[in-house]
């Protein structure tokens, strides 16, 4: 079996699509996934398959959701690998942060187009850094994320992809918890 850990987007955000972590862990089983573990209230899962194919499992826990709870909530699915190589590509180094600067990863649905992507990198400032490879966009908030410009809603309109962002500290916890699976 792999491991996989699927990000739900804008669950339990302002009070709007709410979930249970423990009626998500039960979807997922029921859904016929392994170990389930869910971390923190913003839709994190962490679990084992037979499936291999990231993209059924994606369509699955989407209807899934849809079912259930009639809401469509967007779903990445990432291998435990690509998630761990996602956060070893992070351009930034964790060890020069300053206080109260923090590393964000912004996991888009889809590769933008080129022309979007320079179309963001015109927002560049001095109080945030960006890079974009692929379909990540790695983020160096200065001031915190709550008073970045590249919020999840900003680069979602400008790259034209929908997006789900959460902090370095969370991506390390949910490869910690795939690891932990092995």
């Amino acid at each position: 079996m792999a491991i996989f850990i699927a990000l739900l987007r804008g669950i339990n955000v302002g009070g709007q699509k709410k979930i249970v972590m423990a009626s998500l862990k039960e979807l997922f089983g029921k859904l016929g996934f392994h170990n389930v573990t869910t971390y923190i209230q913003s839709g994190n899962v962490v679990f084992r398959s037979f499936e291999k194919d990231s993209s059924k499992i994606v369509k699955s826990v989407e209807k899934g959701i849809r079912d259930r709870y009639s809401y469509d909530v967007g779903v990445i699915v990432k291998s435990l690998d690509e998630l761990s190589e996602t956060i070893m590509t992070n351009p930034f180094s964790e060890t020069d942060l300053g206080k109260g600067e923090k590393i964000y990863f912004t996991l888009l649905f889809q590769k933008p187009a080129k022309e979007t992507v320079s179309m963001l990198k015109k927002f560049d400032n001095e109080v945030d850094d960006l890079a974009v490879k692929e379909k990540t966009v790695y983020l160096l908030c200065r001031k915190g994320y709550g008073r970045s410009m590249y919020s999840n809603n900003f680069i979602e309109k400008v790259l034209k992809v929908k997006a789900t962002t959460r902090n370095l500290e969370t991506m390390k916890k949910l490869v910690e918890i795939g690891n932990s699976l092995k």
